[in-house]
């Protein structure tokens, strides 16, 4: 975020700083070195004035006065902040209007609007695509996933990471088990490695894998027959199921293998080298900030931001943040 986010414009932005840098200039020097007609810098004042980053003062060469632009500028930092809030919570209430707006433009004519079944089949492969993307939609804390086979196609990545992107951007809890082989293949290691940095939890295994994919814990799909995915997939809503589904997916994730680079160290023995990520969540431990603020600074949820903090205390052997910071210190790390 800029000072142009925050409602400067170009020539009011330059006067500022102008003044920042040479408190004693006066207006003619502010005009000089700015290049502005005495109108211009006029304008820019008001505009300063209404921002409340200056205050008129007959007696100071310029005409106005600086104030702190820590209480200043901050003021107008936080009532940024408070107005994202308040656009995100209409976004979330208008996201629950379209999901009834659906079901309406799906409801056949002369239906009554009863729930959905508790197995929906699936045989068109571009309907099981509509399913996913509508489901990962409407998603809310949870997707877990098993996908089998070898390294997927850069082509499928490119489709994947906008969708997976987004739903962390949400805050979902995203872990995914692959088959192991995705380890040979660059394109995947690289995917692999940028969605863990933004919050995803991938393991592997060399067990023999069936496709699963459960959302919010309360829905899943499965393939109609496991051996040819192509032949359709089922849509399951069935409670006893789902329960199900999800100690199997627990049990495969507790037996599947972490990732190389997220055991902390290198083939070497040698600490793996910090990602500009973790050095700004370092940066952010050391700071003492809220969790809340640290997130929306580096551009990630919450829940991200903890997961990101949990994974670098465990590599620095750490029992407590303050202790992380301590120890990552130590090592020169921020």
């Amino acid at each position: 975020m800029g000072l142009r986010d925050l409602g400067f414009d170009e020539v009011a932005e330059r006067a500022y700083r102008a003044a920042l840098d040479e408190p004693a200039l006066g207006a003619s020097g502010l005009v000089e070195r700015l290049r502005l007609s005495k109108e211009e810098l006029a304008d820019a004042v008001d505009r300063l004035v209404a921002l409340g980053v200056v205050r008129l003062a007959d007696d100071h060469p310029a005409g106005f006065e600086l104030i702190n632009p820590t209480s200043a500028v901050g003021a107008l930092i936080e009532e940024a902040e408070e107005d994202l809030l308040r656009r995100q919570r209409r976004v979330t209430a208008a996201r629950s209007e379209l999901s009834e707006l659906a079901r309406r433009f799906e409801r056949p004519v002369g239906s009554t609007g009863a729930d959905e079944p508790d197995i929906q089949r699936l045989e068109d492969l571009g309907a099981v695509r509509e399913a996913l993307q509508e489901l990962s939609f409407f998603t809310r804390s949870s997707v877990y996933a098993v996908q089998p086979g070898g390294p997927q196609t850069a082509a499928a990545l490119a489709a994947s990471k906008p969708l997976d992107m987004r739903g962390l951007r949400r805050g979902l809890d995203m872990r995914v088990i692959y088959d192991v082989a995705v380890l040979d293949d660059e394109v995947n290691r690289a995917y692999l490695r940028e969605l863990s940095e933004a919050g995803a939890q991938y393991r592997v295994s060399g067990q023999a894998l069936e496709r699963m994919i459960i959302m919010d814990s309360r829905v899943a799909v499965v393939p109609i027959d496991p051996a040819d995915s192509k032949r359709g997939a089922l849509v399951v809503r069935q409670a006893g199921l789902i329960t199900g589904f999800l100690r199997l997916f627990e049990r495969m994730w507790a037996e599947a293998d972490a990732l190389p680079w997220e055991k902390g160290a290198s083939a070497n023995g040698e600490d793996e080298e910090l990602t500009e990520e973790d050095k700004a969540v370092l940066r952010h431990l050391a700071s003492g900030g809220t969790d809340e603020t640290g997130a929306r600074a580096l551009g990630m949820s919450v829940r991200n931001l903890r997961r990101r903090v949990a994974k670098l205390m465990d590599r620095l052997e750490a029992e407590s943040r303050f202790e992380a910071g301590v120890a990552a210190a130590r090592k020169g790390w921020i």
